[in-house]
């Protein structure tokens, strides 16, 4: 018997600086990492710049994109009008063989962190991105929320110009050593990655012996596409020991579901879950109408612990016993707060044969 291909997964991570690309080896447990700075972009447009490098890599080392089970983009700018244009980037037969899977730089390191040993990510770990004289940082800690242990993920921009620090003078050094003095004080962290264009060069002397100070620290320019790559084994939302609720840039912090019977009792069924943007949040159920026609959804705030409740009425379908109408439930985000519902008549079988009718229910949360 032939013995099973270990998976490969890819990871991009596109800006205007550089292309990340990180390819990770499930049977040797090994990430391999590639960075190439965008020194010429074409036409302006850095994501098919980037991809060129891509696709010129793969062909100098005679890679074959089908040895390759999955890619994943992260992306600095994860607009709409980003997205449509990394699509046109792609050719046509690299979409029909991956699709397209776009996340955002916060997540994928959200992704990368929950990847690693428990070291990792049971005690607070941070990110700390220095790029145009701005500390952008990412902090993954735990919480307690009703007695359970859970884990947040939360990032925040500080422009260091409001503390007098300057990219590249002579007193940068001690100006960042004195800040972040102050901001892990704030902010406690046992373990850090630095990534960014700021911490390059031979500058960092006393910042680095007090980012150091009680702390592991380690520095690489990959962090995103590594993050990417490894979003190819499985999406991290919920882990053995608590849930992990992003708080970042387009995450949704809701989950929709339907409250069902199960062994005589009421259980929740969530058709979505959280730990996704907006874009790539969806889900699908089917439910079996009793005698009413009316489904009740349960929109439950994560981020709060609240819940709110909203009732659709299934109007015109055909008269029918109890139990004997099947509806499937299609739920998908156009923002982080509100979507659509979709709920189609499947009917029963040949004795309870199908309409078709399509029921459209917005609905908008309270965040």
């Amino acid at each position: 018997m032939e013995a099973l291909k270990a998976r490969k997964f890819v990871g991009i991570d596109l800006s205007e600086e550089a292309v990340q690309l990180s390819i990770y080896d499930e049977g040797t447990e090994q990430m391999s990492e590639e960075y190439f700075p965008l020194t010429e972009t074409v036409d302006g447009d850095y994501l098919q710049s980037g991809m060129d490098y891509v696709y010129k890599y793969f062909e100098f080392n005679e890679l074959d994109w089908m040895d390759y089970s999955a890619v994943h983009f992260s992306l600095k700018d994860i607009s709409e009008e980003n997205r449509e244009r990394l699509k046109a980037a792609l050719t046509s037969e690299f979409v029909d063989t991956f699709g397209i899977h776009i996340i955002s730089r916060f997540r994928g390191f959200v992704e990368y962190v929950f990847h690693q040993e428990r070291v990792v990510w049971d005690r607070n770990t941070m990110l700390l991105e220095y790029q145009d004289n701005k500390l952008r940082y990412i902090v993954v800690e735990q919480i307690y929320r009703a007695k359970q242990k859970a884990y947040r993920a939360v990032t925040q921009e500080v422009d260091l110009a409001e503390y007098g620090i300057t990219e590249g003078s002579e007193t940068l050094d001690q100006d960042f050593c004195k800040m972040i003095k102050q901001f892990l004080l704030k902010n406690p962290t046992h373990i850090i990655f630095l990534t960014g264009h700021g911490f390059e060069g031979n500058w960092m002397k006393r910042t680095l012996n007090c980012l150091c100070s009680g702390r592991r620290v380690f520095l690489g320019q990959n962090i995103y596409a590594n993050g990417a790559s490894l979003l190819g084994i499985s999406n991290t939302s919920l882990i053995e020991d608590g849930m992990i609720l992003m708080q970042g840039p387009e995450m949704v912090h809701h989950t929709i579901g339907i409250v069902a019977a199960e062994g005589g009792r009421q259980k929740y069924v969530p058709i979505t879950t959280i730990g996704k943007e907006w874009f790539n949040t969806r889900g699908s159920l089917d439910v079996i109408l009793d005698k009413s026609q009316k489904i009740e959804f349960f929109y439950l705030n994560n981020k709060d612990n609240e819940t709110e409740i909203a009732s659709c009425e299934i109007s015109d379908l055909p008269h029918r016993p109890p139990k004997t109408t099947r509806i499937r439930v299609e739920v998908t985000f156009t923002s982080c707060t509100q979507g659509l519902i979709f709920l189609t008549d499947l009917g029963f079988g040949s004795m309870f044969p199908a309409t078709g009718k399509v029921t459209v229910f917005p609905f908008s949360l309270i965040s």
